[in-house]
């Protein structure tokens, strides 16, 4: 039996809850979990893991093992991630999931760059706005905007970004443009809804140095869910939106959309890359991370300050 193999297919099934789960993010038919784990309680001589059809649950045993086999697993990880860092070779699959603006507009584009640098990495990207359980299915980093209120999970800030509000120049050239965000509601406006809540977020203003907020619920003419079909609707002159400013930057720069309410800016929203506090890093996964520091500290509208 591979007993590396063995221990890091039993710290997945603890941190899974799950045997299936385990074998999905390993990339093993179930049978092979569930046999390395059977023969780990054998070389043993103590059981592990207490199944049912329903649950699997880690004994007392079990859970002293797993504490000393994830510390073992950590330092076994950071000696191959040092030397391979020493060769400038790293390789291997990342598993990373960002927000589908985020994702578009930023990431891939960006990736020809990662990939002259890093050939040999293969990266697993996720574009979409839900919230996996990072340890659960195997997901080596996230990145993710917003307030994070996950336990048990490491935040690096890694940017921070506004929306803006804008609309296309011809739906001004009709009805002119809205002076304070009072005015939104005489004109139409379009929503986007939020993945945490699943309800429109709100309009949200801060006037000139003043550090209290102002959040408009308005009557949306449409609402969509996702940032890339918002830009598009805005884009398309069906009403006012208020987009992040990475998403709309180019857009305003080429005068396809017109950012109004200058006097009112709206609230800071972070973005970090999370990751699980006891997943060692390995040179794969270090590197796209500091990777990713560097990109958004070289975009004006995702930098940090």
């Amino acid at each position: 039996m591979d007993r590396i193999a063995a221990m890091n297919a039993f710290v997945r099934v603890v941190e899974a809850g799950s045997f299936t789960k385990a074998a999905d993010t390993l990339d093993l038919p179930n049978a092979t979990v569930t046999r390395l784990i059977q023969g780990l309680e054998q070389d043993l001589k103590v059981r592990l893991l207490h199944r049912t059809t329903r649950s699997v649950t880690v004994t007392p045993e079990g859970a002293t093992y797993y504490e000393r086999v994830v510390r073992l697993l950590a330092d076994l990880a950071d000696i191959e991630s040092t030397t391979t860092l020493t060769q400038g070779k790293p390789s291997g699959r990342v598993r990373v999931e960002a927000p589908a603006a985020i994702g578009t507009s930023v990431i891939v584009p960006a990736l020809g760059e990662f990939y002259r640098n890093y050939p040999d990495v293969q990266v697993d990207l996720g574009i979409g706005n839900r919230r996996s359980d990072l340890v659960a299915e195997g997901v080596d980093c996230a990145i993710r905007a917003g307030e994070i209120n996950e336990q048990l999970i490491v935040a690096r800030r890694i940017g921070a970004f506004r929306f803006t509000t804008c609309a296309a120049p011809a739906l001004l050239d009709a009805q002119g443009a809205p002076q304070t965000p009072a005015d939104l509601d005489r004109w139409p406006t379009i929503g986007l809804i939020s993945a945490r809540t699943g309800r429109p977020l709100p309009f949200r203003y801060v006037e000139g140095e003043s550090t209290s907020t102002s959040d408009l619920s308005l009557g949306h003419k449409l609402i969509l869910s996702d940032t890339n079909s918002y830009v598009a609707a805005g884009l398309a002159g069906l009403g006012i939106i208020q987009a992040p400013s990475y998403a709309v930057h180019e857009a305003i720069q080429q005068g396809r959309l017109v950012a109004l309410l200058k006097d009112w800016r709206a609230p800071t929203i972070p973005v970090n890359v999370l990751y699980a506090p006891n997943r060692y890093l390995s040179a794969k996964v270090r590197v796209f991370i500091d990777w990713a520091v560097e990109l958004f500290a070289s975009n004006p509208c995702l930098r940090s300050g």
